[in-house]
């Protein structure tokens, strides 16, 4: 793939290589298939041709087959038996006349999973990847290799060893793989649900400018002024001495993203976990979801793509990356210029475009994608502007309006300058300008600042609210255990210990007076929640006011910090920190909400400077929350807590423990294999036989039990699919509460009324019950 630039404009040929692969009949991209008798890494293809999922034309003549084939399926998760279950049964029906002579019934578990549409590793491409700097070798090009050593210049990885078979025939074992599945060939899937492509929000009219109107109301991501920023048909052209330019395949304007009734706006998400509890082993999966689905819909599983697992043990470099990334960037560059694809339920095909809208992870790896200098980098620890560590703990680098924004082009000039440098030269380009090459740039329309989300979750809950309570408050022993029962201490763990939370909700442990660490954002989400009340709570006098004087310490406790002890200070700052989270944080959101949620933040944290706070680089990167929800709607519809479920859901998945990328490749294939058999269940025909829905039922629940949410995640779907084909849970038996006995004083019934008043009109009320709690009736209007 070429970008070309204009005969009168300097020359500068960017390339990709193409990549190998053809296209199958079914209309699936195919890489070049695995060399012969390769048996410890999956293939493409095989000795069965797929049924196609969601065809309801395929071949169903035979009942008994499909149910045979179902049947071992649905149990052969870690049975080596299962095969043996396959023929004996087959042999029954032959045995009883009922086995058909064509289509010829397999005999293998893997066959069957592929006649079913349900093999994993049908849609897996298993690059073999070079140990040292990761570059991507397809197995046809490893197959054709004369001598296992990378090719890439100054690399000295090996890419295989050779053995002999048990036939005596030689083999190459891969050192390292990097599993990957196309994200065309899933959207290809994903258009074949029934209700899907009816679920895909149609932008075509779209007027932007929204945001002009600070008092406009957003509720979603297609809300920001980054919805209208995303084009189509485009290429990037580069000049050598550095200039970039966006231009449009026709010439004219370039074609907008939201000018297509099918213009998908994609977010990339990757992050790295630690997959084993034996050893340290970081596994990074990469997913994508579609911003155009319904905010219910956007983030269940069987939605979102995740085109590869990244292998461990360690977290790759900025090289390394580059070339996980590479197939990806590929991808988004084709759909850019548009791909044909049939649609459920339609005659023709239809040409779906899509463009990377944003990348969403956390800072560190929000920085390793984009290019970035770290966060601890001295000159350019922040990628939105031009602010330096030096400055951190002074007090006029928080107003908003003294910030000074990165110029997008000169970033992305450097960055292409990077690309060819010398290391020592692309090191210096870090450092001085915060920058390196990615191979994100080679994407039309891309820019590492805006097209680069701040994460709220990481940033605000496991940032911000994590340090002030573990470093300020917590470490200042601000909750003294001096006095007993009527201590500080004591209070705090009342107040939390006896604190009643909804039962659907992240409560906090029992223990957090002595335990003062919480590992998950949801609980310090919680915690912040009863904030504004905690510390009154643990702090206040007789006359319910707050001191105005340190509190005092016991005698085993020491304080390490330097900081200010004042209740009263500390509790203004508390409350500067919960308004302002409160305000950026709701399900809809002005851009005048959001620069008051900004303003307080600033706030915040000049009341911590004035304490003596030394402050951290998450304390400056909140500042530009402002900027984010401008462009991309309420932080609510993208922040992060649906893909790190997606990453505890790849935790819970069985694998071997083999390293060289084979337990990444059954995390992959663990999730594909989800979401094919989704697509099973919905491809079900209306006539199918009972059995086969019970046996279909049993699979989603053999896989719900070693998958967890799936049963969930399936069941609530909506689209326009026969509810009969999917059980819903059951039902949570709800049970009226006697508010007389719960609570005699009549507060809480009180409380009730009041809030049911508020939300919504009553049409009738009990006069005898009102005025015996010493109420008023009311009539609802």
């Amino acid at each position: 793939m070429v970008l070309e630039v204009p005969a009168d404009q300097p020359q500068l040929r960017v390339e990709f290589q193409e990549w190998d692969g053809y296209y199958n009949a079914n209309g699936y991209f195919v890489a070049d298939d695995w060399w012969p008798d390769s048996e410890d890494v999956g293939h493409i293809g095989g000795d069965e041709e797929a049924m196609p999922v969601g065809d309801e034309n395929a071949s169903r003549d035979n009942e008994g087959v499909i149910l045979t084939q179902e049947h071992v399926c649905a149990g052969s998760a870690g049975d080596a038996a299962a095969p043996d279950i396959l023929n004996g049964t087959l042999d029954a029906l032959l045995a009883a006349g009922a086995l058909p002579v064509l289509p010829r019934p397999v005999q293998t578990l893997e066959s069957a999973q592929r006649r079913l549409g349900i093999d994993a590793d049908q849609y897996i491409t298993q690059y073999i990847i070079c140990p040292k700097c990761w570059k991507h070798y397809t197995p046809k090009q490893v197959h054709d290799l004369e001598s296992p050593a990378c090719l890439l210049e100054d690399c000295d990885g090996i890419l295989f060893e050779e053995s002999l078979d048990s036939k005596g025939r030689q083999k190459r074992q891969p050192i390292k793989v990097n599993p990957y599945t196309s994200i065309v060939d899933t959207l290809r899937r994903f258009f074949m649900h029934p209700g899907f492509a009816k679920m895909i929000r149609d932008s075509r009219g779209y007027q932007g400018g929204h945001n002009d109107d600070e008092d406009f109301v957003m509720r979603d991501i297609d809300d920001g002024a980054g919805w209208d920023q995303c084009y189509t048909n485009t290429v990037r052209e580069v000049g050598n001495l550095g200039s970039i330019r966006d231009v449009s395949r026709t010439g004219g304007e370039p074609e907008k993203l939201t000018s297509h009734r099918y213009g998908l706006h994609l977010t990339l998400n990757t992050d790295w976990f630690q997959l084993l509890s034996n050893r340290p082993h970081s596994s990074g999966p990469v997913y994508i979801s579609i911003n155009d689905l319904p905010r219910d819909q956007r983030f269940l599983q069987v939605n979102v793509m995740a085109p590869c697992v990244m292998p461990g043990p360690g977290e790759p470099n900025a090289q390394q990356l580059n070339h996980v990334l590479e197939p990806t960037s590929k991808e988004f560059i084709m759909l850019k210029s548009g791909v044909q694809m049939d649609i459920h339920g339609e005659d023709g095909r239809e040409t779906i475009y899509a463009d990377c809208m944003f990348t969403n992870c956390d800072t560190p790896a929000a920085r390793k994608v984009s290019g970035t200098s770290g966060h601890s980098a001295d000159l350019n620890p922040s990628p939105y502007c031009d602010f330096v560590l030096v400055d951190l703990n002074k007090s006029h680098t928080f107003y908003l309006d003294g910030m000074s924004l990165w110029s997008f082009q000169n970033s992305l000039t450097k960055a292409f300058i990077s690309r060819d440098a010398t290391t020592p030269r692309q090191n210096q380009i870090l450092k001085d300008h915060g920058i390196r090459w990615s191979v994100m740039n080679m994407i039309p329309n891309w820019e590492p600042s805006s097209k680069t989300a701040l994460d709220f979750m990481h940033n605000i809950f496991l940032g911000l609210i994590a340090h002030f309570f573990t470093l300020v408050l917590f470490a200042a022993h601000m909750f003294s255990g001096r006095g007993g029962l009527n201590s500080g201490k004591q209070h705090f763990e009342t107040f939390v210990n006896e604190f009643r939370w909804p039962s659907h909700i992240t409560q906090l442990p029992k223990n957090l007076g002595e335990n003062q660490s919480l590992k998950k954002a949801n609980k310090w989400r919680r915690l912040l929640t009863v904030a504004p009340v905690l510390p009154w709570f643990a702090w206040r006098s007789d006359d319910d006011s707050i001191p105005n004087s340190e509190p005092l310490l016991s005698g085993n406790e020491k304080i390490t910090t330097t900081q200010s002890r004042n209740p009263q200070k500390l509790y203004n700052a508390v409350l500067l920190l919960c308004t302002g989270v409160r305000l950026l944080a709701t399900r809809t959101i002005t851009l005048r909400q959001a620069r008051m949620g900004q303003e307080f933040l600033a706030q915040f944290c000049r009341a911590l400077l004035a304490l003596g706070v030394p402050l951290v680089i998450n304390h400056h990167l909140s500042l530009h929350f402002y900027d984010m929800i401008r462009l991309f709607g309420p932080i609510y519809a993208w922040w992060l807590f649906a893909f790190e479920c997606f990453n505890r859901m790849m935790e819970k998945v069985k694998h071997n423990g083999h390293d060289g990328g084979q337990m990444e490749v059954t995390l992959l294939r663990n999730w594909v294999q989800t979401q094919l058999i989704y697509e099973l269940l919905l491809s079900l025909p209306y006539d199918a036989h009972e059995q086969e829905r019970a046996m279909l039922e049993r699979i989603i629940e053999t896989e719900g039990r070693q998958r967890g949410s799936m049963m969930t995640q399936i069941a609530i779907f909506r689209s326009e699919v026969d509810t009969d084909k999917v059980r819903l849970p059951k039902k949570i038996g709800k049970h009226p509460v006697h508010l007389i006995q719960r609570d005699p004083t009549g507060q809480t019934y009180r409380l009730l009324l009041e809030y049911s008043q508020i939300c919504g009109p009553i049409s009738t009320s009990s006069p005898n019950f009102l005025q015996l709690m010493g109420c008023l009736s009311f009539q609802g209007t």
